[in-house]
């Protein structure tokens, strides 16, 4: 789920010797008008508004030349919220055996189910699949698993600082000319079954108004929350989105559903 900045660099060294990398809000355009779209032609996208996008991505595609589209979390630009994965990558990354007892028991569960076994540092692959697993719960309920636990482990109070891109770093990215942005929603909300309608139309219109509001460009690209996207979801995104991009590995044909994009 990251690189370094020097993998990045890498990544886009290969990708421009087999692929037309071009902008994806330009890729629509050339579709749009029934252009010839590039035989291999590669988008390059980052979900949720990180601060190294600024700090170390930015870099890397001005040197490269290289554009891509940034999707924000509209009400979460400039604070200091942190996503339950990176908080529980966070936590897990600092257990040992002893603190193992002091988490919350649905949490514990979820460990031993995803075979955990605390080392006092990071372990990336167990990480990814403690994540995974807790995936099958709301938002809500890890939210509420992870405060009861950084209130018991010591050494989870600080937060590090900001993680998130501020107004000053986003306009700063589209001022390089290599950088437009989409939505993804307003608190990163997953569009499941079940969303209030109301909710869902705030998550997906609300942040298109302030992300406009803010970039003083259009926003008209939507990416789907972890990729999940109910039946009501998928029409509202075709009513107030040109189009929107799902997890789903695969390669996009000339016909695509551009509601769906892989």
């Amino acid at each position: 789920m990251y690189v370094s900045p020097e993998t990045l660099a890498m990544h886009l060294r290969v990708l421009k010797q087999h692929f037309a990398l071009i902008d994806l809000g330009e890729w629509l355009n050339l579709r749009t008008a029934g252009a010839r779209l590039p035989d291999r032609a590669c988008c390059i996208t980052f979900d949720d508004g990180w601060r190294d996008n600024f700090e170390y991505g930015l870099p890397e595609l001005v040197g490269a030349r290289v554009p891509a589209t940034v999707f924000l979390v509209s009400d979460f630009i400039g604070s200091t919220y942190r996503f339950w994965p990176n908080r529980l990558a966070g936590l897990l990354g600092r257990l040992d055996a002893q603190d193992i007892s002091l988490l919350p028991g649905e949490l514990s569960v979820l460990l031993a189910r995803a075979g955990f076994v605390p080392t006092g540092s990071a372990d990336v692959e167990q990480i990814d699949r403690v994540i995974n697993a807790c995936k099958g719960l709301s938002d809500a309920d890890m939210i509420g698993l992870l405060d009861a636990a950084e209130a018991r482990v010591p050494g989870m109070t600080d937060t590090g600082g900001r993680d998130l891109l501020d107004a000053a770093e986003i306009l700063a990215m589209r001022d390089s000319g290599l950088v437009r942005f989409g939505s993804h929603s307003r608190r990163h909300t997953r569009l499941l079954p079940g969303l209030a309608a109301l909710q869902l139309d705030d998550e997906l219109r609300g942040s298109r108004s302030r992300l406009e509001q803010m970039t003083g460009r259009p926003v008209d690209i939507f990416c789907y929350p972890n990729g999940d996207c109910s039946p009501a979801a998928l029409e509202l995104a075709r009513d107030v989105y040109r189009a929107a991009v799902t997890t789903a590995p695969g390669w996009n044909q000339p016909h695509s559903d551009l509601h769906r994009l892989q």
